[in-house]
């Protein structure tokens, strides 16, 4: 068994991606860029969300899914773990650089750990996701099941 490269690659792509969707706001907030009306700010933010789940449950999903059905010999575990910790580590760069353009707001220590607990997150999120693909294209990469009476 060994871990399959693609999807821990996508993973910090992603990471990266949405650790700026989900801080879309302050972003336009602080920005110095004129804002939109409410109404216009909301079809923003809604879009931007829709792409985050499309980035997530679409490309990585798909990515973990074609890396198990390519090689039946890919570890669903070890992939998903690399998956979880390139996504963590990503998303948490990502963020750093988010609230160092933002300025902090809190605490240097609370935002840390804001930080540290949002990055756990997106990674145990996107190790579930990648297991599941990797798992599902490893099982259809084997061909039909038997059906048992």
């Amino acid at each position: 068994m060994r871990t399959a490269a693609l999807p821990p690659v996508v993973a910090a792509v992603v990471a990266v991606a949405i650790s700026g969707i989900r801080r879309l706001s302050p972003i336009l907030l602080e920005s110095p860029v004129a804002l939109p009306s409410a109404e216009t700010l909301s079809t923003y933010l809604v879009s931007a969300r829709f792409t985050a789940f499309l980035l997530v449950y679409g490309v990585l999903f798909g990515t973990a899914l074609l890396a198990g059905l390519r090689d039946g010999d890919a570890s669903a575990t070890s992939t998903a773990l690399a998956t979880g910790a390139s996504a963590t580590v990503a998303f948490l760069l990502g963020s750093v650089a988010v609230f160092w353009y933002l300025g902090p707001d809190r605490g240097p220590i609370v935002t840390a750990v804001f930080a540290l607990g949002a990055s756990l997150g997106v990674g145990i999120q996107f190790a579930v996701v990648a297991y599941a693909g990797v798992a599902l294209g490893a099982q259809r990469g084997a061909g039909p099941s038997p059906i048992v009476p």
